[in-house]
């Protein structure tokens, strides 16, 4: 399996790009949402450090200088060994006995055997107390030799597999809206806009306007309220509440024409949305938002 090392590069650079633009093109989508709705902390998985790119034969040959790193390693699909598992291979004409384990839980089809991929993730020594660990959510479904084959030898643990198509084949679908994210996209779609209106015409000493998008956010509240009193979920419900008591108190203050009183109540309303929105609500990669329940 020769191949010069600029083709491999240049496949792996493609790959790479490939990826790039779908994040970039998915995340083009998220000021949209974040409009919409308050900003979320960096998706599960990101890389705490630069990633480092790196090749199979690299890894196979000397892997110390690379354990703990979140590298992108580029090598040709040696063997699909499970459904979440495979090897790869700098060479893909023939084995050199060199192969690098490959761990992706959230593999969506096998790799094209023979082809080259970008993978993504952290590289560590293989031990299966290490990655359950690491891995809370994930079972090891390797065959017993696999794992004594493996074992102290390097593993990435990937968060993407990037084909030469550029697709990523351990990116895990978007799942469908519920009733529920429906319902609750409807109502916090009416907050930002709102908060954004409400501190404009504070500012400009529009009390005729104020009042009226201090009225949208205790209504939104309200129903917030509503939403999470039928889910049992105090904690949410009480920043609902607390919500709604800052808009209720913009109101008073306005009503009594204290303009400099009801701007106190735009930076707790704010901090009370962020509080329930980082912990009820996840983002997607395509900037849509799901309700994550309170278990």
């Amino acid at each position: 399996m020769q191949r010069s090392t600029t083709s491999t590069v240049l496949v792996a650079g493609a790959a790479l790009a490939a990826f790039v633009s779908a994040f970039s093109a998915a995340a083009g989508v998220s000021p949209v949402a974040l409009a919409k709705e308050a900003q979320q902390p960096p998706p599960a998985g990101t890389p705490p450090r630069p990633l480092v790119p790196v090749a199979a034969s690299s890894v196979a040959n000397n892997p110390d200088p690379y354990v703990n790193e979140y590298v992108t390693m580029t090598g040709a699909v040696e063997a699909n060994l499970s459904k979440t598992s495979f090897s790869v291979d700098q060479d893909k004409n023939k084995p050199t006995g060199k192969d690098v384990l490959v761990l992706a839980p959230t593999l969506q089809k096998a790799a094209d055997a023979n082809s080259y991929v970008t993978v993504i993730g952290q590289l560590i020594k293989f031990d299966e107390k290490d990655i359950a660990a690491r891995l809370k959510d994930y079972a090891i479904d390797l065959s017993p030799a696999d794992i004594a084959k493996f074992k102290g030898k390097p593993v990435v643990l990937a968060t993407a597999v990037i084909n030469t198509a550029g697709i990523d084949i351990a990116k895990k679908p978007i799942p469908p809206m519920s009733a529920d994210d429906l319902a609750l996209q409807k109502i916090m779609t009416k907050l930002p806009p709102a908060q954004g209106a409400v501190r404009k015409t504070l500012d400009s000493k529009d009390m005729a306007g104020a009042k009226e998008q201090a009225t949208i956010l205790k209504q939104a509240f309200t129903d917030i309220e509503t939403f999470f009193k039928a889910k049992n979920n105090a904690e949410a419900l009480k920043w609902a509440s607390e919500g709604k008591n800052h808009a209720e108190s913009m109101l008073v203050n306005l009503g009594l024409s204290n303009i400099e009183a009801a701007k106190t109540s735009i930076t707790p309303l704010g901090a009370t949305c962020a509080s329930c929105h980082g912990k009820y609500r996840e983002r997607m990669d395509d900037g849509t938002f799901r309700y994550k329940p309170d278990f």
